[in-house]
Formats: C-alpha cells, structure tokens, sequence
C-alpha cells in the first residue's frame, strides 16, 4: 500500500480512471446481510476506499457510511467529490480501526484492497468492530482478463503485469493474494471460524483455481464489474497501476510503460483503431462471511 502514499501517485488519474462496480453487487451484498431478520443496515464502513469509488456507490442501501484509508494522497482526491450526504473519510490502518466502537458496524467492505493488508490483523479488527448480525465483504479485480477476441493477448497481459523482468517486482507486498483469488483471506476466516463463508470467483482463469482445499463458486457471469473498454481506455487503467508508479520512480527516463504494453499488445492483436471496443472476461473474485459468534 506504500506506493498509494507516496506523493509519486497521482490519486486523481486513479480517481478518472479506475472503474466503479456494479451497482448489483451492492443488492447482492444487502441480500446476503438482510437474510438474518435482526441484520441491519444502519453504517458501512468501506476500507482501504481509496478515492471513495464503491464507498459513494454503498450510500444508497446504508443510513451512513465511512470510507476509510491509510493514504492521505487517495482520501484528499475521495474528499473532493461532493456527496449528500456527505460521506465521512478517515485516515487510518486498515488493522487499527481505532475510531470505531467494538460491535458498532453493520457490514465492512474492502474493494480490491485487502491484498495490502496483514491478513490475520484486519480479520481480527473486522471481527471487533462487526456487529454479530455483521457481514464481512472482500472482493476486488485481479486487474488481468482474458481478450475474447484476442486470445494471444491474454499470456502478454499476465507476463507484463506479473514477470519479474517487466512489472513484476515493481508492485508492493500483497499482489499476489489478489491474483490468486484471496484463498489467504478464505483459510484465515474459516480457520477462524467465520460463519457462512462464500468464495465466488469469475471466470475460471484466476490462478491455481479452483482450490481443492477451499474451493470457490466458480460463477457463470461477472458480478463484481462489468467493464466496458476501448485500447484508449485500457492504457489509461493501466497507468493506474501502482507498479507502473513505482517503475517510472526508478526509470523516470524511460518511456511510459503503459505506451509500450499497449503499443505491443496492439501490434500482436493486429488493432491500430485506440477506440475500438473490446470483448474482455475480468477475472473477480468475492467473499461473503459472518463474523464467528
């Protein structure tokens, strides 16, 4: 999570060019929480939120919500987005959620954040600051797809994001929980005794999936997002990427590791139309869990 403090990071790029997620994800995460009658929805509290992309998207189901996050850098671009009413935005550690009550919160989420986390402390701090009727949400984007129309794209896309000698050892510690679907987040909650934990994964490409020890919903459809790219749009999220930050800190010389990664995956897809739509599966994976009683 450093890279996201650091003032090389350009939160507003981030702000403009992330996606937000599907406004259906949010009934699933009611749906689930409210299938206990005592279950409320009074606050959310989002963390690691960022620049407050899903915690604005929460305000709809919740009486009140909190976005929370340890960069400074993410929450002065959060801040600047007006809401009503206005959500609350706090700087903290995802693991010492010290500004909250113990059994205070509804449902906690994280949107492809929790993989910067120490796994064992935030399941602890979320397992305190739940309500026993609370539900626990973890859910993000790999940030990898597969091109349905350019199948030999999808190979380049994991070797540049993932080999050591491109972006690889460019990203901060975690990426790798995401990229193999939070199975770290699955055995940490059962092994601590989470209630009615399920793990959703789209589509079968995530690596090592399906776990046989703990084995995923491998899901017909996205849920988590739906993106709607273009090349042009493609190498703006790419230039989101926190790896690409840190790289360029280090090569400032060199040119923009995005102009390469597309340059070169349009070159092997034989594309030279920036705005043409593209066909692509994004790998997402979900988690829904109760706090153990």
């Amino acid at each position: 999570m450093a890279t996201y403090s650091h003032s090389i990071y350009d939160s507003s790029n981030y702000q403009n060019n992330r996606p937000q997620y599907k406004e259906a994800l949010v009934d699933a995460i009611l749906e689930y929480h409210l299938k206990n009658p005592e279950a409320t929805a009074d606050l959310a509290v989002d963390v690691a939120t960022g620049t407050g992309i899903f915690a604005r998207q929460l305000q709809r189901a919740f009486k009140r919500v909190i976005g929370v996050d340890i960069s400074e850098v993410m929450l002065r671009s959060a801040r600047k987005v007006d809401t009503q009413p206005p959500i609350e935005f706090v700087q903290s550690p995802a693991e010492s959620l010290l500004f909250l009550e113990s059994g205070s919160v509804d449902v906690v989420t994280v949107a492809t954040g929790a993989h910067w986390f120490d796994i064992e402390g935030f399941v602890a701090e979320a397992k305190r600051v739940l309500k026993p009727t609370g539900t626990l949400v973890i859910f993000g984007y790999t940030g990898f797809a597969s091109f349905v129309d350019y199948p030999q794209c999808d190979t380049m896309l994991k070797e540049f994001g993932l080999n050591d000698s491109k972006l690889g050892s460019y990203w901060d510690q975690g990426r790798d929980v995401l990229v193999e679907g939070y199975r770290d987040y699955h055995k940490a909650l059962v092994n601590g005794k989470w209630i009615d934990i399920f793990r959703r994964i789209y589509p079968n490409t995530i690596q090592g999936e399906p776990s046989a020890e703990f084995p995923p919903v491998v899901g017909e459809s996205p849920l988590v997002m739906d993106y709607s790219v273009t090349w042009r749009v493609l190498k703006n999220y790419w230039s989101t990427w926190s790896a690409l930050a840190t790289y360029h800190r280090d090569y400032p010389e060199r040119e923009a590791f995005d102009q390469v990664l597309i340059r070169e995956m349009m070159t092997a897809a034989g594309a030279s139309d920036m705005d043409e739509p593209l066909n692509l599966d994004w790998e997402e994976v979900l988690i829904f869990c109760h706090p153990p009683q």
